[in-house]
Parts: C-alpha cells; sequence; structure tokens
C-alpha cells in the first residue's frame, strides 16, 4: 500500500493540516506519504489510496483549452460573425463554452464564459475550485477597498485669509 502518485506534496500538507495531524511538513513527499500510511486507519485517510479527484489538468489539455478560449472571445469581440473561421454557428461557439465551462480555474475560461454568457444573453455556469473562489473573493474585497470613497467630515472649521 501506499498513496496514490496523483497527489503532490502540496496536496498532502494541506490534508495534514485539514486534518490536524502532528507531522513534520518539511519532510520530503516520500517520507510524508510513510508517515501517512501509518496513520491510514486511524485517521481514515483511505481515498489517498485512490486517484487524487482534485488532479490538475496537463500541460497541453491546459494550452488546448486556453485556445479553445481564445476562439470563444474571438468570436464575441468579432460581433459573432460566422463568416470568419472560428465557429460556422453559434452553437459550435456554445458548445465549445459548456466543454470549457468545467475548467473554471483558469482566467481566459472565465473571461470566455463571461463574454459569451453576455453576448448570447445565456447562462453557462463555471465550475470553479473552492480554493480560487476564495482567492477571487479575497481580490475582490482588496478591490473594493482600494477604491476612493467621499468622506465627509463634520464640524467647526476656522480659514483665515
Amino acid at each position: 500500500m501506499s498513496v496514490h502518485i496523483s497527489f503532490s506534496k502540496k496536496d498532502l500538507i494541506k490534508i495534514i493540516e485539514d486534518n490536524n495531524l502532528n507531522i513534520n511538513t518539511k519532510l520530503n513527499r516520500h517520507e510524508l506519504c510513510k508517515i501517512l500510511i501509518e496513520n491510514l486507519d486511524s485517521n481514515k485517510l483511505y481515498y489517498l489510496l485512490e486517484p487524487n479527484t482534485n488532479k490538475k489538468i496537463t500541460i497541453d489539455q491546459k494550452n488546448e483549452i486556453i485556445l479553445i478560449g481564445k476562439k470563444i472571445k474571438s468570436y464575441v469581440k468579432s460581433g459573432l460573425d460566422n463568416s470568419k473561421d472560428t465557429y460556422n454557428n453559434t452553437d459550435d461557439a456554445i458548445c465549445d463554452g459548456i466543454y470549457i465551462a468545467q475548467y473554471g480555474d483558469i482566467s481566459s475560461v472565465r473571461k470566455a464564459i463571461n463574454l459569451l454568457n453576455q453576448a448570447l444573453d445565456i447562462n453557462i455556469e463555471l465550475t470553479i475550485s473552492e480554493k480560487v473562489q476564495n482567492e477571487l473573493l479575497e481580490k475582490e474585497k482588496i478591490k473594493k477597498n482600494q477604491t476612493p470613497r467621499l468622506q465627509i467630515k463634520h464640524g467647526k472649521y476656522v480659514v483665515e485669509f
């Protein structure tokens, strides 16, 4: 028995932190795996033996998805013009949009789907992981705090010339 190879060291460290395990996270992946296998029964970590369901996509897959997103953005920005090379009809663009919507963690996919939703007045739901969702909310909070606001201070002021 061993931890499935699809779990990276970062994944293992997150599991250790989430389960409040007293394991030194500075160890290498191999040593972490040994310790987690020893604690498998006591902490109910049997899912470590199966492939990681949150496994990231490969670089080639990501590049293909980004390319599809660029095609969608180009199609929408050209005014949904079917005479261009990108798409022969709107249905093809919608099908590609539905396909890439499951990769909502990629920023160019989010932009492409938002443009497609606005242009065609449809609602394609993005699948965004909880981690990326929290990062986006944090960025939004920071952005809201940066915007200047009008502040009115009440009181008596003396102006001398």
